[in-house]
């Protein structure tokens, strides 16, 4: 199954691959790709690649443009160049089986980080200890963010769907998960949003956010109950 789901992926990976291009920078904007071990200033015009990771600093921002479409990544936020592109609701759905495939427990023995997979052993381990880090988990929630408010609502699911696999401390950021499952939702996903809903209920949460979540899973029970 998994290997069918990842054959499936790898089609549509492909479909949506495109060049990127930093048309436009503003502050201290880094760039961390496959080929290096270390952190590198970006420069206008620079070409990314999909496995890049762009982070920005405080008072930072880079406009990013594909064949198609364009992206700005605002301040103290990160993103992998392959989250940039407009998905159906089927491929996100396809996504979200092969999300619940890489959460199962990984066996013994088998413990490499998943950024240490992507990026390989030669990277630095300043480099890798930023990347793993809580903070950075948080910049890109906040990258993830920037794409559904740039229409990518479906790449913004399996973005943070990715960071909250990767940085499993983010997950007790109540705020963020509401608004993640509030995607889902939007996206008429009831049976994924109910599941994330009742995650987030044991999280301490806040009045107004508690009500949230309960209206949303009374809402979502009334759909179930007459689908």
């Amino acid at each position: 199954m998994k290997k069918y789901i990842l054959v499936l992926l790898f089609s549509v990976s492909v479909i949506h691959s495109q060049t990127f291009q930093v048309e436009k920078l503003n502050g201290n904007v880094k760039m961390l790709s496959s080929n290096s071990n270390t952190w590198q200033q970006v420069k206008s015009k620079m070409i990314l690649n999909e496995n890049d990771v762009v982070s920005t600093d405080k008072n930072s921002s880079v406009l990013i443009k594909g064949n198609d479409l364009s992206f700005t990544l605002k301040e103290s936020s990160a993103i992998t160049v392959a989250n940039i592109k407009n998905m159906t609701l089927d491929e996100l759905i396809l996504a979200l089986a092969m999300e619940n495939v890489m959460n199962t427990p990984r066996k013994k023995g088998n413990e490499k980080s998943d950024n240490t997979g992507v990026y390989g052993d030669k990277i630095s381990k300043e480099t890798l200890s930023t990347l793993n880090s809580n903070d950075f988990g948080m910049k890109r929630l906040n990258g993830a963010k920037q794409l559904a408010e740039n229409g990518m609502k479906e790449s913004a699911i399996i973005a943070s769907k990715e960071v909250y696999r990767k940085y499993p401390d983010t997950k007790k950021d109540a705020e963020s998960r509401i608004y993640f499952a509030d995607l889902l939702f939007g996206s008429g996903l009831y049976e994924e949003s109910y599941d994330e809903y009742t995650e987030i209920k044991l999280l301490e949460l806040k009045s107004e956010q508690k009500s949230h979540v309960d209206e949303k899973l009374e809402q979502i029970n009334k759909k179930l109950i007459n689908k």
